[in-house]
């Protein structure tokens, strides 16, 4: 055999770990009720209502570094953005014609990172517009 069915072999069983993971959460979140439980969207909210100092310097801490490596990893995928339109911009201007495989595959990554980039950035300025009092 070679690397590569081992490589195979290993992503299986890999994958049917996960599988059974999953399963076993599944199961278990639809035994527990769901009567008097926050959802998660709602938690930072109720949770601020009634927190002592120490735990809401602590929540305000945490958002804030959780927006701040969301602004680097905007910044990071801009510069693949910019980095890669010329890539493209080569491919499609190729006087040998298009190599089909380079282009789909730069053509994926780029859709997907203006995807993760729309994402990020309404995640960063979302809770700016939404008037939310700061503390």
């Amino acid at each position: 055999m070679n690397w590569d069915n081992y490589i195979f072999i290993a992503f299986c069983v890999f994958m049917l770990l996960v599988g059974m993971r999953w399963r076993q959460r599944w199961k278990k979140a639809n035994k527990k009720s769901t009567e008097g439980r926050v959802p998660k969207n709602q938690r930072p909210k109720v949770a601020a209502i009634g927190e002592s100092e120490e735990v809401r310097k602590r929540r305000l801490q945490r958002e804030r570094r959780v927006r701040l490596f969301t602004i680097i990893q905007l910044v990071v995928l801009f510069g693949l953005m910019v980095f890669m339109i010329p890539a493209l911009m080569k491919d499609i201007a190729d006087p040998g014609g298009i190599v089909w495989q380079n282009f789909l595959l730069r053509a994926l990554i780029f859709l997907f990172t203006i995807y993760v980039f729309i994402i990020g950035y309404i995640k960063v300025f979302r809770k700016k517009s939404e008037g939310r009092p700061v503390r």
